[in-house]
């Protein structure tokens, strides 16, 4: 189909100046972009093209969003329409070392119970992507490799665009699972080979998760090692830092000197500065590490996504070190009274070891959301303070016995930062705008998963007007898009026809932490390679996305 989409202000992703103009798609791609309201190139594609109006309102590239759990959601296109709905027609999954894939071997069972608070459960076969039926197939299991993952994802018809990380973690697990502190030559160069052949496979990048197990175990030179494949290369690391609360500073710079040995580029996910001591002071000294590291020629980019409110696994408030034997072993440990006054301890002083959320954000500020059991899932969405105040219990109990009750397998909403930090992040000129949206099982999730690309232009470019729409679209199009050299993110002629059509005055959110599952509205069209998947806020289902692969 051809479309030509007219009478609008186009914002070409670059950053450049917008201008009235009108775009013209053929198939998958744009085949011009015409400048001028009254262009004759576009008066004479009228008559052979299907004319879309943008009324006055901006034509943008396809919003990327580059750093997502939704690894599971994918094989189900469970979350293709709340992506749409916010302009997103391109996503990345698999971050923070939690990639779904590669697993298999002794510790799959361990790895997906590890990780079903970020990604939910594996789809039921049947479901979602077709699969082979021979049981022996290795293919049967989208998990069991990052090519039997990308070969099931090909076959789901998206409505959007979708990129895979190989995750530092899960490769770790699959290999060595999560008690082993040390790994021996043999572990390290099955770790060095799935990276490699998941790279091969077609992921774009490795992400860490390095305040996670089994990654938390890492000392800096066996991570440089167990990295080697990436010696060298353009292919972006993509981490989660040791600690974003109490010696961030330091894990950056931990960061730096890895891909600095390894003459890799650095992406830093999430970018915070976790409690009261550390506001605008931490931050400031991050960006210069960042900004002295560029001007030493690393490539280093970053993102962070528009809330001051985090989602993570409930278990990552437990020190590392009572973690380190996996999820089982830890539930002992909080079935135990005498480790239960350890962990307190651990939890009641600073630490810049690890994120000691509870220390540096406090019970009053950490929600529990994603419970399933009868005991607590009455109290999904309330903060660890108010449930032990309504139980007559310590909080510190009250956090063991939730995870007890879970097995572990729920999540958390943490506030913890200060939005003058968050804009100092966004003002850099690497950082791209992220959701970091996560998929536990059940409760409330959060609104970022809904509304963070819609947030982010209705309040810092609309209301606050702390960036302008130019610089506001570059950050959720073609810059993200250059951290995983993904062809796309600008209006061009040649590039994919992934395109949003919207006013900025019409742009609203309902979603929240009491109601996060809001739809977006206000979008007037999204395309996704060239067909509508929005028109006027109705989803279309229109399948045309394709598994995102690193350019040549």
């Amino acid at each position: 189909m051809r479309y030509l989409i007219r009478n609008g202000i186009i914002v070409d992703g670059t950053g450049k100046e917008c201008f009235a103009g009108s775009v013209l798609l053929q198939g998958r791609r744009i085949e011009a972009v015409l400048p001028g309201w009254d262009n004759p190139q576009a008066e004479a594609a009228r008559h052979n093209a299907k004319v879309v109006d943008a009324g006055g309102g901006y034509i943008t590239p396809g919003f990327i969003d580059i750093h997502r759990h939704g690894d599971w959601k994918a094989l189900e296109r469970g979350d293709d329409e709340l992506l749409n709905r916010q302009g997103i027609t391109s996503v990345v999954n698999g971050n923070c070392g939690l990639s779904v894939a590669p697993q298999g071997g002794d510790h799959a069972q361990e790895t997906d119970h590890f990780l079903r608070s970020f990604t939910g459960a594996k789809p039921v076969p049947g479901t979602g992507a077709d699969r082979p039926d021979k049981e022996e197939d290795p293919l049967s299991d989208p998990a069991y490799s990052m090519e039997a993952y990308l070969s099931c994802l090909k076959r789901v018809r998206r409505s959007v665009h979708t990129g895979m990380l190989v995750g530092g973690g899960t490769v770790r697990a699959s290999v060595a699972g999560y008690g082993a502190q040390v790994l021996t030559s043999q572990d390290e160069e099955k770790i060095r080979r799935r990276i490699r052949e998941s790279l091969d496979a077609g992921a774009l990048g490795v992400s860490l998760g390095m305040g996670y197990e089994p990654e938390y175990a890492y000392d800096e030179e066996g991570l440089i090692r167990v990295l080697e494949p990436l010696r060298g290369t353009d292919t972006a690391i993509a981490v989660h830092i040791r600690t974003e609360g109490d010696g961030s500073d330091k894990a950056v710079e931990e960061m730096i000197r890895v891909c600095r040995a390894l003459q890799a580029p650095l992406h830093l996910s999430h970018m915070k500065c976790i409690g009261k001591r550390n506001w605008r002071v931490t931050c400031a000294r991050e960006l210069e590490m960042v900004r002295q590291a560029r001007r030493e020629g690393l490539e280093v980019t970053m993102d962070t996504y528009p809330y001051i409110t985090g989602s993570t696994q409930l278990v990552h408030l437990i020190p590392p070190g009572f973690q380190s034997g996996g999820t089982q072993t830890l539930l002992e440990y909080l079935a135990d009274t005498s480790v239960r006054r350890q962990i307190t301890r651990e939890l009641k002083k600073p630490s810049d070891a690890f994120e000691n959320i509870v220390e540096l954000a406090g019970f009053e500020n950490i929600a529990v959301t994603g419970v399933k059991s009868s005991q607590f899932a009455p109290f999904d969405g309330w903060t660890i303070l108010k449930i032990a105040g309504e139980l007559g219990q310590d909080p510190y109990d009250t956090l063991y016995d939730i995870l007890l009750a879970e097995q572990c397998e729920c999540a958390m909403l943490d506030t913890y930062g200060c939005e003058e930090d968050l804009i100092d992040f966004l003002k850099d000129e690497t950082c791209s705008l992220i959701s970091d949206a996560i998929y536990p099982e059940g409760g409330h999730c959060h609104p970022r998963v809904y509304d963070s690309f819609p947030r982010f232009l209705i309040r810092y470019v609309r209301e606050r007007q702390v960036f302008t729409i130019e610089e506001a679209v570059r950050k959720m199009t073609s810059l993200p898009a250059s951290v995983y050299h993904l062809d796309r993110g600008t209006l061009e002629p040649g590039r994919e026809a992934d395109i949003c059509v919207f006013h900025l005055e019409n742009l609203s959110s309902g979603a929240s932490f009491r109601h996060p599952e809001e739809m977006c509205r206000g979008f007037d069209y999204v395309f996704t390679a060239g067909e509508p998947v929005v028109i006027q806020d109705r989803w279309t289902g229109a399948g045309m996305g394709e598994v995102l692969l690193p350019s040549v």
